[in-house]
């Protein structure tokens, strides 16, 4: 293999972690390659904000405004329209492909399914670019979701009209844009996009890439020493999800969640010694937590979420969340988790409700009320908390764990490169 110029998408979330890391084992192998990095979290109206990044790369940041489509409206199909369709496309395109640059031998993305994604893919292809779609991590809906919210149905209802139309570009579904490669987390998740028309010999396993500093307790056995009884006074930490303002769960639901917690972290502390840390989601703006900080009895220590999440996992007894792929991360670390459900009524897509389905059947402690709650916080005091955690079920999720994924990704990547 010669040095590669590798361009890398990231939008938002932990993709642009998981993207320096593996950017790191591609230069490991290969040097003298160098990167490009493409930021199109400005393209997710909800949210905007920029992908967090600390690679080497080079930034190029994509937002509606310097492709030229004018956010008129909170919805990127009304937008792509409303600046004029195929013509809008045909710009976005042209931006695209400058962002890419003239000397990529391979683009690299972690989600697919924006249409400023698709435009990438798109621009790549047409110069002979081969694309990697990296899954960077568990709880990812293959084939069409189903909505559950009125507004989503709606959007649903329309969008064979709206593809018939051929104004905008349809959207494929995750991992399904025509790829040279992707590199899944599971057998699992390589089986579903098998299942789902992908030639097997382009779906490879590697792991989650940000996992590997977890390599040390992988969730691959049956039974699993258990973690030691605590310490008198239990350290819990929340883990928040700003779900509700995103768009992703009903205010309401968000809020009964919360109440639970209220109530049942009042009522453990009657009988139950334990300090509570509040850990802020990186784009939370604060309110999600405020009416749970206003509803305790007693005062939480809260943390900006920006150091290590194993870091904080590591001097907690316990982690209480809802979905959370943190609370994959703390049972890989041994320590124990508490699920505390949002209605399944709330979410706004079924794939959504699904992640939180899947959690609440591996084992962990689950608590729909506040008595559940406090009885969950019982065994974790107990040291009781970890006895029903069906191990090879979380491998489904995690995929391999024995620290080699970002290697193992970064190799078939530069595979991939050697054909552009």
């Amino acid at each position: 293999m010669n040095a590669k110029h590798i361009a890398l998408v990231g939008t938002g979330g932990s993709s642009g972690d998981t993207l320096a890391l593996v950017e790191a084992a591609i230069r490991a192998q290969e040097p003298a390659s160098t990167f490009v990095f493409i930021d199109t979290q400005p393209f997710n109206l909800r949210t905007r904000g920029y992908t967090r990044y600390n690679g080497t790369g080079q930034v190029q940041v994509l937002s509606p405004e310097n492709c030229g489509v004018h956010a008129y409206t909170g919805s990127q199909t009304t937008n792509l329209m409303l600046n004029g369709g195929p013509l809008a496309y045909r710009k976005l395109l042209t931006r695209c492909a400058q962002a890419i640059g003239p000397k990529a031998d391979v683009l690299v993305l972690c989600h697919d399914r924006m249409y400023v994604e698709t435009a990438l893919v798109r621009a790549a292809k047409a110069r002979g670019i081969p694309t990697v779609l990296l899954q960077e991590g568990p709880f990812c809906a293959i084939g069409s979701t189903r909505a559950q919210s009125s507004m989503l149905r709606a959007k649903a209802a329309l969008a064979p009209l709206i593809n018939m139309s051929r104004l905008v570009p349809a959207i494929p579904d995750y991992g399904m844009a025509g790829h040279d490669l992707v590199i899944a987390v599971s057998e699992t998740y390589r089986d579903r996009w098998i299942n789902a028309g992908l030639d097997p010999r382009a779906v490879k396993v590697a792991g989650v890439p940000r996992f590997d500093r977890l390599y040390s307790s992988p969730p691959g056995g049956e039974t699993r020493p258990p973690r030691p009884k605590a310490a008198q006074t239990l350290r819990l930490l929340y883990i928040t999800q700003p779900f509700a303002a995103h768009g992703k769960v009903s205010h309401e639901a968000a809020r009964t969640a919360l109440d639970v917690m209220i109530a049942g972290l009042n009522l453990a502390r009657r009988n139950i010694s334990f300090d509570l840390t509040i850990r802020a989601h990186p784009r939370s703006t604060g309110d999600d937590v405020a009416h749970l900080r206003t509803g305790l009895e007693f005062a939480a220590t809260m943390d900006d979420g920006t150091a290590s999440i194993d870091v904080e996992i590591g001097r907690a007894d316990a982690v209480i969340g809802h979905y959370s792929t943190g609370l994959l991360e703390s049972l890989m670390l041994g320590c124990p988790a508490i699920c505390v459900p949002v209605p399944e009524h709330g979410f706004a897509e079924r794939a959504e409700a699904e992640k939180q389905i899947w959690l609440t059947a591996t084992g962990v402690p689950v608590a729909r009320t506040a008595d559940e709650l406090t009885t969950a916080i019982g065994l974790v005091a107990r040291g009781e908390a970890l006895t029903e955690i069906n191990w090879p079920r979380l491998g489904e999720e995690t995929g391999p764990t024995d620290g080699s994924a970002c290697e193992v990704a970064a190799r078939a990547i530069l595979i991939a490169a050697d054909f552009s």
